[in-house]
């Protein structure tokens, strides 16, 4: 069976592979020969005289015509002019939208054919590319293997030769394996091995320096160049941001409850100032959105970390990003993924006890608490004093500073899993007695790290293993700098210090811009 709904009503239709037969359905023997009122069915002769017994009949001779008129009006004006129209529109419409799904299904299947061939020549070539680099790092690393098992027998030779010699040669002979000796090491002595190599310098701009340590790190030691020194009414610079090139922004908080964004260029000549209400600012970062406008700012009396559209500061104070209940958050870093890391601590105070839970939060781009790094592996021990600001080097190690006390600090570096790579406290040329008030950390682009120490007015730079490789920025250099706080080493190759004003008696803070040249 079939049915067909339309707003007119019902029509049902009913199909049977047997054409209908004339023959009683009960008495196959007979004919039909009248229609009985009463019952509406054809009936014969013995339905007349047994079932139907004293019905009243209607001949099927006289009911013919009537039945042809009603069959024809139903095929004019019901089958013809509503049903078959209705149905033709339908069907016009069915047919648009086999064509429609069939030409869809045919051009996205060519697209599907387009972008599975692109995709497979891409991967094609970026499997040739990889393998490419592959080889070439194998060939290199082959390479300086092959340098070092040479330069090892050589001296590993020259260790037998000086062992001989002062066992068994005459006097002439050691004079002239010292003379060698001499000419040989102590005239070619690496600079790594010269303490006051870079402090020393009295050049009005650092020249640069190629050094290669006993890792084999290869230390560029950037040029570095005043671009420009801005004033500001900050009384405190804790942190500096560069976001653009041609428009830059100098971030910093001038009080507990706001911030000021300097725009250092001659048509930008006031700073725009942004205030909130009751919060803590402690630290701004910049987040990789399109728009340059997004910061995240850590609110340490209300224990948040808010998203903050610069755009729209002055008419509320962002979004929470990530609330972190009973601690403090308090420097800020946004990872090469996306990722947030923040330095936190149970009390913001550097008076603290042994319990006092401290440590740096690993937070997704959503808000998500992922991991809290605080203790050190296998142990109960903490892994930092008090952890107040951090940078994520190029190759993804977490380098915090953790003031130790109001005047001192050091460096200690994580991988991603929390675990520490390396710390760094003091300068090998500085005594042990001598306090280091490393403040604020950064890098550059080719990994370089650089770090403020504030009480001894300079700026150190170490590799991104934690070795000590120069004093960029010191006291006896002709640009030299006062009390350095916060840094920013940007990617177009500029280094910003904020620091103190040359002027002791106005409080307030400046930021310098270097230039730095990376050959």
């Amino acid at each position: 069976h079939e049915d067909v709904s339309d707003f007119i009503g019902e029509l049902r239709i009913e199909t049977t592979d047997k054409p209908e037969s004339n023959l009683c359905q009960f008495h196959s023997d007979q004919t039909f020969t009248a229609k009985c009122k009463q019952c509406e069915q054809l009936v014969c002769i013995k339905c007349i005289v047994t079932t139907h017994k004293g019905h009243i009949f209607d001949d099927l001779v006289e009911l013919l015509e009537p039945s042809s008129v009603i069959i024809k009006q139903i095929q004019k004006e019901t089958l013809e002019k509503k049903w078959l129209a209705y149905l033709h529109k339908e069907n016009t419409g069915a047919q648009a939208e086999v064509n429609r799904v069939q030409k869809h299904n045919e051009r996205t299947s060519r697209e599907i054919q387009n972008v599975h061939l692109s995709l497979v020549e891409k991967i094609d070539s970026d499997r040739d590319t990889l393998l490419s680099a592959l080889e070439k790092d194998l060939a290199k690393a082959k390479d300086r293997q092959t340098k070092i098992q040479s330069k090892m027998a050589a001296v590993t030779k020259d260790l037998e030769v000086i062992a001989q010699t002062l066992a068994e040669g005459s006097t002439v002979d050691i004079i002239r394996l010292s003379l060698k000796l001499q000419s040989k090491y102590l005239e070619n002595l690496p600079t790594y091995l010269n303490e006051n190599i870079f402090s020393a310098r009295k050049t009005r701009f650092l020249s640069p320096v190629d050094d290669v340590n006993v890792l084999g790190e290869r230390h560029v030691v950037p040029g570095l160049e005043v671009y420009g020194v801005y004033p500001t009414s900050m009384a405190v610079l804790s942190t500096v941001r560069n976001l653009l090139e041609d428009e830059t922004w100098i971030a910093g908080v001038y009080s507990p409850l706001g911030i000021r964004l300097h725009v250092p260029r001659q048509k930008h000549s006031s700073a725009i100032k942004y205030t909130f209400r009751k919060k803590f600012v402690c630290s701004i970062v910049f987040t990789k959105s399109t728009s340059n406008t997004l910061v995240l700012m850590s609110f340490v009396n209300v224990h948040e970390i808010r998203a903050i559209d610069l755009h729209r500061v002055n008419d509320d104070d962002g979004v929470v990003f990530t609330d972190l209940r009973d601690m403090f958050p308090l420097g800020l870093e946004v990872s090469q993924n996306g990722d947030v890391y923040a330095c936190a601590c149970e009390r913001y105070s550097k008076q603290m006890s042994e319990a006092t839970k401290r440590g740096v939060f690993r937070i997704s781009k959503f808000g998500q608490v992922l991991n809290f790094f605080q203790f050190v592996e296998d142990t109960r021990k903490y892994l930092f004093s008090y952890p107040s600001c951090l940078t994520e080097n190029t190759d993804g190690v977490i380098c915090v500073i953790d003031r130790k006390s109001n005047s001192s600090g050091r460096v200690v570096a994580l991988n991603h899993l929390g675990k520490k790579v390396f710390t760094y406290e003091r300068p090998p040329n500085s005594t042990p007695t001598e306090e280091v008030d490393l403040k604020y950390i950064t890098h550059d682009t080719v990994g370089n790290i650089f770090i403020s120490d504030f009480s001894n007015n300079r700026v150190h730079m170490i590799s991104r293993s934690g070795h000590f490789v120069a004093i960029v920025m010191g006291p006896e250099e002709a640009i030299t700098i006062t009390s350095p706080a916060a840094l920013h080493a940007d990617e177009f190759g500029n280094l910003w210090i904020g620091c103190a004003t040359d002027q002791n008696l106005i409080h307030t803070c400046q930021v310098m811009k270097i230039k730095m040249n990376l050959k």
